[in-house]
This record gives C-alpha cells, sequence and structure tokens, in this order.
C-alpha cells in the first residue's frame, strides 16, 4: 500500500513537471512572447486616421506565387511605408545588419541565445510587401526591442526602442506620399489580407515545413535540390532550378 501511494504521488509529480515544462516551450514560442511587445507597439503606432496616417497590425497575406507573410505592423504616413517588426527580448542584444545571428545575453553573461538577424527578417518582409503594392523605394525597415532590451551593442540604423519608436512619424525620409496615395496603398493592403487563403496558424505551420525542407536540403519553394555555391557575401545554398528558382540560404 505504502508503494502504491509513493509510486501515485511519483506520477503526479513527473505530471506536473511535464505540464510546466510545456507552459515554458509556450512561452518560448516568438508568436506567444510578441504578443505583449506587438500591443505596446500598436498602441505607440495609434490608429487610422484618413489622409494623415494609415496602420495595419498582424498584417497576413500572400504574395504572387501564394507563399503567406506576416508583418507585425505596417505605418503609412506622408513620409514612407514603414514595416515595423517588434521584438520582445529581455538582456544585451549584439549584432549588426550584416550578420548573421545576432546574440542575446541574460544575466551577467551566463546565458547566451542566438537568433536569426531580424534586420534580415524584416527586409525580406519589405521586399514581399514591395512587390505585393507594386510601390517604389517608398519602404523603410524598423525593428523596435521593447524597454527590457539593452541595445548598446547593436549597430544598426533599422533598430529603434519602444521609447524612441514614435519619432519615426516625423523622421524625414525624402519621400512624400499625398492622402491619395496612402488610401490607395491601405486599401489594396486590406484587399490581401481580406483574400489571404490561410489563416495564422496554417502560416506556422509553413513556416516549420520551409525549415525542414531546408534541413533537408530541399528547397522549400520549387521541391528542387539546394546546392552549395559562392557568392560575393561567402558560400550559400541555392536552388538547383536557378534561374527559374532564386530561392538561396547563406550557409551556416
Amino acid at each position: 500500500m505504502v508503494l502504491f501511494i509513493v509510486i501515485a504521488v511519483c506520477a503526479l509529480t513527473l505530471a506536473g513537471t511535464v505540464a510546466a515544462a510545456v507552459i515554458v516551450s509556450k512561452r518560448k514560442l516568438p508568436e506567444f512572447k510578441g504578443n505583449s511587445g506587438e500591443n505596446a507597439v500598436a498602441k505607440i503606432l495609434g490608429e487610422t486616421e484618413a489622409g494623415k496616417q494609415y496602420v495595419i497590425n498582424d498584417l497576413l497575406f500572400a504574395d504572387r506565387e501564394n507563399r503567406s507573410c506576416q508583418i507585425d505592423h505596417v505605418l503609412i504616413n506622408p513620409r514612407g511605408i514603414w514595416v515595423i517588426e517588434t521584438k520582445n527580448y529581455a538582456g544585451r542584444i549584439c549584432g549588426t545588419d550584416d550578420d548573421r545571428e545576432w546574440t542575446q545575453s541574460l544575466g551577467n553573461g551566463e546565458t547566451v541565445n542566438l537568433f536569426y538577424n531580424p534586420v534580415k527578417q524584416n527586409r525580406t518582409h519589405v521586399y514581399r510587401l514591395k512587390d505585393a503594392l507594386n510601390a517604389g523605394n517608398v519602404f523603410f525597415n524598423v525593428v523596435v526591442f521593447l524597454d527590457r532590451a539593452d541595445l548598446s551593442k547593436v549597430n544598426s540604423a533599422h533598430v529603434c526602442s519602444v521609447d524612441t519608436l514614435a519619432s519615426i512619424k516625423t523622421r524625414e525620409t525624402g519621400v512624400v506620399l499625398s492622402a491619395q496615395e496612402m488610401e490607395r496603398y491601405y486599401r489594396k493592403l486590406c484587399k490581401l489580407a481580406r483574400e489571404c487563403p490561410i489563416g495564422k496558424r496554417e502560416h506556422i505551420e509553413k513556416i516549420f515545413a520551409m525549415q525542414n525542407d531546408v534541413k533537408r536540403g530541399i528547397c522549400p519553394r520549387c521541391g528542387g535540390t539546394l546546392v552549395l555555391r559562392k557568392g560575393r557575401n561567402g558560400e550559400f545554398y541555392g536552388c538547383s532550378g536557378y534561374p527559374s528558382c532564386r530561392f538561396f540560404k547563406d550557409k551556416e
């Protein structure tokens, strides 16, 4: 009887540990961690005011090749179209525009995590959005970190803190969009969002599937083979179907 009770207690303890581990792992997912940060950024950007600014939060759309793209925030004002990626990381962040990966140091540096360069990540969003809107050089890449992050070791003009985000609204860019142009871009983005054939969950699943394909040396775009090539910036994996397929991935 005593043995049975001990086993039962151990089983309950193990179940609780597993449940706790699941909760912790969920908190590490980008979509979980980003919610509070995206809400803070949305509040700073404010609401759409016709003729003055247009704001879209959590934009999900499909490009011409039916690939889904999710953008945290898009701000359209007379000075341009701002494509904004929010990062809710704590600790000291270190990286430059050219680095493939950035580092996050927690505590006194005992814990160091790597994450993909958010400037490059958002550069892809800018490219997709530019193609979808068929617009010129009116886009600006912005990566915003919450106030839990120490950005003193970040060397990038594209990065700002949530405390300085509001300044982009009045930043001189050399771009001048008319009220008609702003409204046209906004309406087109709203139309793309309404017509997006997939939901956010499916979008995330596709990202994981693409990552798995790349790991196995399969081009996620056309199913071809990824071949090691050399370019001006070093070695990279490119699709064997080039130039018909221009997918590439930096060599790790």
